[in-house]
């Protein structure tokens, strides 16, 4: 049986997503949907700092598949029964998990259908970022360190002495004037001779981060269009990946993935298949009895 079951017409045509964001998120959104779903996204702008904020003055509570759940149920909450489709994503930012001394951006969606009645939210990470944050005292520091953010066009947060600082924070820095003048304001009030700048990682400010937003909103797209072939639900796809891939000398398991299972966002049906490589055996180099 195929991986997955596309029906001619999507479940989503003509429908409106509602989208929960303060931060412009449709420009990265809208387009994959549309294109692949037929579906037009609705931005519902709220303040979605209440929930935290990237620069620290308000701490998120929970983690970032939770608060972008709270974002969805908070519009469908707020908007009533005739919205049916309520999407929103949610970022965070750090070092990568698997490549040493590379920062990643780790992006989710999370959708709630009303009409087929489940929850779906996938996740992707990236190495595409500008992601940094430094302690400086001199604008000769602050040129270098914007040069490497991609500044201008991407922009920068600036307070004095440390991230601690809560207030008297220039978010949204995008120009040499705003620049300087901020510097020079942070310096004044600088108890200790240095300013913190660190990166602007709201999407509307941060062009890398709303290409990676559009890089998941792509495969979210071919999720939805994808249906169960048990019951049709849309949302069908990959929902984990088993290890134990063979090795080809001794037949030990291996941390290889071996199998990826396929599952419905509604029913317990599932499938079980080889990876995409089409591998039978891992190579002796990821066996841990062939080569300890």
């Amino acid at each position: 049986m195929a991986k997955h079951s596309l029906k001619p017409r999507s479940a989503y045509a003509r429908r409106c997503i509602v989208l929960t964001t303060k931060h412009a998120k449709s420009i990265a959104i809208a387009s994959p949907l549309f294109d692949k779903l037929k579906a037009s996204v609705l931005e519902y702008v709220v303040d979605t700092d209440q929930l935290g904020t990237f620069s620290g003055e308000v701490e998120r509570s929970g983690n970032a598949l939770e608060c972008a759940r709270k974002k969805c149920e908070w519009s469908l909450d707020q908007l009533g029964d005739n919205v049916k489709y309520a999407l929103a994503s949610e970022g965070s930012f750090g070092p990568h998990p698997f490549i040493p001394f590379l920062s990643c951006d780790h992006e989710i969606l999370y959708f709630i259908d009303r009409k087929h009645d489940f929850h779906l939210h996938l996740s992707h990470v990236s190495e595409k970022t500008n992601y940094r944050k430094e302690s400086i005292d001199s604008m000769e520091g602050l040129l270098k360190f914007a040069k490497a953010a991609q500044f201008p066009s991407h922009a920068l947060i600036l307070r004095p002495n440390d991230r601690e600082t809560k207030t008297f924070i220039f978010k949204g820095v995008n120009s040499q004037q705003e620049l300087e003048e901020s510097f020079e304001e942070c310096m004044k009030q600088a108890a200790n001779g240095r300013i913190w700048v660190e990166t602007d990682m709201r999407a509307q400010f941060n062009p890398s981060r709303m290409a990676v937003i559009k890089e998941l909103a792509e495969n979210f797209a071919d999720r939805l269009a994808s249906h169960c072939p048990a019951c049709e639900t849309p949302g069908w796809g990959k929902v984990r990946a088993e290890s134990g891939m063979p090795c080809k000398w001794c037949k030990s398991e291996t941390k290889i993935i071996n199998h990826e299972i396929f599952g419905c966002a509604k029913c317990s049906y599932k499938e079980t298949h080889k990876p995409a490589h089409g591998l039978r055996y891992a190579d002796p180099e990821n066996c841990e009895f062939c080569n300890p």
